[in-house]
C-alpha cells in the first residue's frame, strides 16, 4: 500500500464514520499518539503514530475500532512503518458486536448479566510480506454485567481463526485456543465546563494455544492488562496508559532468541506506557 493510497484509506474512514456520526450515533477521533517499552514483540518497541478511532451504537450493534499508521512520526528500531521498506502501512484493529437485547427486542437478562452478545475482535497488520503481517479473528460471545454501580463491566470470551501471524509456527490454524477479556470502566469526575475524567481498563488473556509446544521461545499463554485515565472536552481527547504484559505476544520472557542479528534476550514481561492527544469530530 502506497503512502496516497494509505492517506485514502484514513480520508475515507474519517468521511464514512462523519456521515456514521450524523446518521446514527458512530464518533470518530482522530490520535497523535507516543507509546514506548510496548513488549507485544520480545524487543521492546518505541512508536509514534496517527490513529483513527471511532466508537458508537447503530441498532442492535456496537461499533468499536482503530486504524494506526505505525511510527507516522517516528520511534524505535525495533519497529517498521509506514516510512519503511516493507514496513506496516497500517494496523486495523475492529470489535463490533451484536445486542442479542436490542436485535431481538426482549429482555434476556439473567440476574446480574443485562444484555448478551455475539462479540468479535478482528486484528490486521499489513506488513509488507507474510512474516510482517498479521490476520487474526477472535469470535464469540459477550456479557454487560450490572454492579449496582456506576462502574460498567463486559466479560468477552472468544475463539480464535488464525490466518498470517508474523510467520509462526501457528500462521493458518483454525483452533488455537482463546481468549478471555474483561473491561470495567469508571466516570471519575464531571467537571462544570462539561468535561470528563474516566478510567478505563481492559485485560485480555489467551489461552490454550499450542504455539509454545512448537517454539521454545513462545507460550501457550500471554496476558496484558490496560490502564486508561482520560480527559474528555467536547472535542479535545487526552489520555495516558499504562499497560502490563506478562510473555506479550506469547513470547518467553527471558528466553534466548536469535533473529539473524546474533542471540538476544527476550524482554517481553513488564510495563509500557502511552500518552495522546485527540480530536473528535
Amino acid at each position: 500500500m502506497s503512502l496516497k493510497s494509505l492517506s485514502t484509506v484514513f480520508l475515507a474512514a474519517a468521511t464514512l464514520l462523519g456521515v456514521q456520526q450524523a446518521n446514527a450515533g458512530v464518533n470518530a477521533t482522530l490520535w497523535g499518539i507516543y507509546s514506548n517499552d510496548v513488549k507485544f514483540s520480545p524487543k521492546t518497541v518505541e512508536n509514534a503514530y496517527l490513529e483513527l478511532e471511532y466508537y458508537g451504537q447503530t441498532g442492535p450493534i456496537d461499533w468499536y475500532g482503530y486504524f494506526d499508521a505505525p511510527k507516522y512520526f517516528g520511534g524505535n528500531d525495533n519497529i517498521k512503518g509506514v516510512w519503511d521498506k516493507d514496513g506496516s502501512k497500517l494496523f486495523a484493529e475492529n470489535q463490533p458486536k451484536v445486542s442479542f437485547n436490542r436485535l431481538t427486542g426482549k429482555d434476556l437478562s439473567v440476574g446480574p448479566f443485562k444484555d448478551w452478545f455475539f462479540a468479535t475482535d478482528w486484528i490486521v497488520d499489513a506488513g509488507g510480506h507474510s512474516n510482517n503481517s498479521q490476520n487474526t479473528l477472535y469470535y464469540g460471545l459477550g456479557t454487560s454485567i450490572d454492579t449496582h454501580t456506576k462502574l460498567g463491566m463486559n466479560v468477552n470470551v472468544f475463539a480464535k481463526q488464525q490466518w498470517e501471524n508474523y510467520g509462526a509456527p501457528n500462521s493458518y490454524t483454525s483452533d488455537d485456543g482463546g481468549r478471555l477479556q474483561v473491561q470495567f470502566f469508571y466516570p471519575l469526575y464531571s467537571f462544570n465546563n462539561g468535561a470528563s475524567l474516566n478510567y478505563f481498563t481492559f485485560t485480555n488473556y489467551d489461552f490454550g494455544s499450542k504455539l509454545g509446544d512448537k517454539d521454545p521461545n513462545r507460550t501457550n499463554e500471554a496476558l496484558v492488562s490496560t490502564h486508561v485515565f482520560s480527559y474528555n472536552m467536547k472535542h479535545l481527547r487526552l489520555f495516558t496508559a499504562a499497560r502490563y504484559f506478562h510473555n506479550g505476544g506469547q513470547f518467553k520472557d527471558g528466553a534466548v532468541a536469535n533473529w539473524g542479528n546474533g542471540d538476544f534476550v527476550q524482554n517481553s514481561t513488564g510495563w509500557g506506557y502511552y500518552v495522546a492527544a485527540g480530536y473528535q469530530f
